[in-house]
């Protein structure tokens, strides 16, 4: 499935597109790539000279566009995750744009679409996660801190909180190994992509992959359990600057409490850094780092400003159950590995088509198979994987007519259930 363009975010009148930003994905690749820290270093140097100004200086024009008025503006958040019967969400805290498109590209999958939204202000999991979370509504209110409280007891909307307010409006909270009822609805969380950028700081490019590489495993394990659909959402993005970005001084007389980019200010403050309103309460005003600079010193990963790479989030959707062809209205509807023993569900087949294994899906002398099988009129069959060497290959289920044409295909990989 080719990605629907990602939405045209206007801003305060200036229209701001989120594209995959090969510039950020280029620069982590660049640092995971050098062999040792002295030639990190060395990346990392050559690349800032010109990253660093082109960060800075789309970061000063997106707190430009924004300015006070934040939410009484054009810009605005994105929804809640969905409580659609047959949906369940995995919340992944930091999984910024770039990112998401690599683990679209693990997923592999041609049901896998990436759409764009806007991160609540500031970019900080306090904040921007409960806009998330789908909690009964009215549920939540202004909090004393950068997070909301639970509107009827003042309790800080923690992960406790929120789960709890789950299970209230309906829906399973997974944890572990647990795959839940696809006839309802779920949330559940995955990865520490934000948690090893704040502790290794640079360093944490090392992890990135293996942690898209976790997720996707999620992702694939929940079709198995019969998900029609697996949405994946973040609270926000995050800056990395190795060697530290520039530090600012924000007067300890003028915040109630300060992170890395962002510090909820006292009340009639003044202070002399672009501030947004609050999105729980329009009346506070949250005090920005300007450009790519960052309150506290020593920080190489950080996020809570305003940036394109920390306001532009993505919403990742799998959908189950769907050929990649199906231009004889045939469907493949599941897959199972035992081994290398391949189980097909499929409907409406035309009689005499058979189902194969193949390497590339339109060429037979690349199947697989041990032996091709025909299709039954009870819409399920097995194939059996003879080289053993094939495991973990990438392959095209595919199921074919009497006249060799693709009837409907489905990308697998072998001896693995996603």
């Amino acid at each position: 499935m080719t990605d629907p363009p990602e939405r045209e975010i206007i801003v305060n009148g200036l229209l701001t597109v989120s594209p995959r930003s090969p510039a950020d994905d280029a620069f982590l690749a660049a640092l995971r790539a050098a062999p040792d820290v002295a030639a990190r270093d060395l990346v990392a140097g050559a690349g800032l000279a010109v990253y660093r100004p082109w960060l800075d200086a789309h970061a000063r024009a997106l707190q430009d566009a924004i300015g006070p008025r934040a939410n009484a503006g054009t810009y605005k958040a994105g929804p809640e995750a969905s409580t659609r019967t047959g949906t369940v969400t995995v919340f992944v805290d930091g999984l910024r744009l770039d990112l998401a498109h690599r683990l679209k590209d693990r997923l592999g999958s041609v049901d896998t679409s990436i759409t764009t939204d806007l991160a609540a202000l500031p970019t900080v999991t306090e904040t921007a996660k409960p806009v998330l979370t789908p909690v009964p509504p009215d549920s939540l209110a202004a909090g004393t801190d950068l997070g909301p409280a639970r509107a009827n007891s003042g309790a800080k909307a923690n992960v406790a909180v929120l789960r709890g307010l789950i299970v209230e409006r309906g829906g399973q909270v997974l944890q572990g190994v647990e795959s839940g009822d696809p006839s309802g609805w779920a949330w559940t969380e995955a990865g520490t992509i934000d948690s090893r950028g704040h502790q290794f700081q640079t360093a944490f490019v090392d992890d990135i992959d293996r942690e898209l590489d976790d997720i996707a495993k999620l992702v694939n394990r929940l079709l198995d359990a019969d998900w029609q659909r697996v949405e994946i959402v973040t609270d926000h993005g995050w800056l990395l600057v190795p060697g530290g970005m520039e530090r600012v001084h924000l007067p300890a007389a003028t915040v109630e409490l300060k992170k890395g980019r962002c510090a909820r200010l006292k009340e009639g403050a003044q202070v002399a850094v672009p501030t947004v309103p609050w999105h729980w309460d329009s009346n506070v005003r949250i005090a920005l780092a300007r450009g790519i600079a960052c309150f506290q010193v020593n920080q190489e990963y950080e996020h809570g400003g305003v940036s394109l790479q920390e306001c532009v989030v993505p919403r990742v959707a799998v959908r189950a159950g769907t050929s990649v062809v199906r231009t004889g209205g045939a469907a493949i509807t599941k897959v199972k590995w035992l081994g290398l023993m391949c189980r097909v569900a499929f409907d409406s087949v035309a009689p005499g088509a058979s189902v194969d294994i193949r390497a590339l899906p339109a060429d037979p002398t690349t199947s697989g198979a041990a032996k091709v099988k025909a299709t039954t009129s009870a819409g399920k069959q097995a194939l059996h994987v003879a080289d053993e060497d094939l495991e973990g290959e990438r392959a095209y289920l595919v199921i074919v007519a009497q006249d060799g044409r693709i009837l409907a295909q489905r990308d697998v990989t072998i001896g693995a259930n996603r």
